[in-house]
């Protein structure tokens, strides 16, 4: 594998795997910006510091910290530091976010195909919004599992809209 190749193939995964849009997704240009990149072939890690922005498609991704980790010629893991690090998945019809992701820490399992925030986590959805100290999402099966953080009496929340401008006026 190139070394090019080693720094883009593991965020074309983790991207096209986010956004939803596997076949879309591939074949848009990724774009990166930081202000340092670092990659040590022997131990497959890649480190992107500062100011990190991650682009393609519909998709962006904001981190100050991001490291790539690759296990014989796999991408095993994508860990993504910063305060907060952040994604965003626009709506490719009304460009309105649909998904939105905050976390001190975010961690993207490839093989268990799960995405693990981390102190301060949020998650939002078309309006539904989730807060806890973690939430692991499970993209295959789209189940995802919230807790408040174990040493405090902090709790999740949980926020669900209205379904329709009908139901808005049901609300008290």
């Amino acid at each position: 594998m190139k070394p090019f190749d080693s720094f883009v193939s593991p965020l074309i995964i983790y991207l096209i795997l986010v956004s939803g849009g596997i076949k879309a997704q591939a074949l848009l240009p990724i774009s990166i910006e930081s202000d340092l990149a670092e990659r040590n072939e022997k131990t497959g890690i890649t480190i992107y510091k500062g100011n990190v922005l991650i682009t393609q498609g519909n998709l962006s991704i904001k981190a100050d910290l991001v490291t790539i980790t690759e296990n014989a010629e796999q991408i095993s893991k994508i860990h993504c530091a910063g305060s907060p690090a952040s994604f965003k998945q626009l709506d490719i019809t009304s460009q309105t976010p649909d998904l939105i992701g905050t976390a001190d820490d975010v961690e993207y399992l490839l093989q268990e195909q799960q995405i693990n925030l981390k102190q301060n986590a949020s998650l939002s959805s078309y309006g539904t919004l989730i807060t806890g100290d973690s939430i692991n999402y499970d993209l295959k099966n789209e189940i995802w599992k919230a807790g408040g953080a174990e040493n405090s009496k902090k709790r999740i929340r949980l926020f669900i809209p209205p379904k329709s401008e009908k139901t808005k006026n049901l609300i008290p």
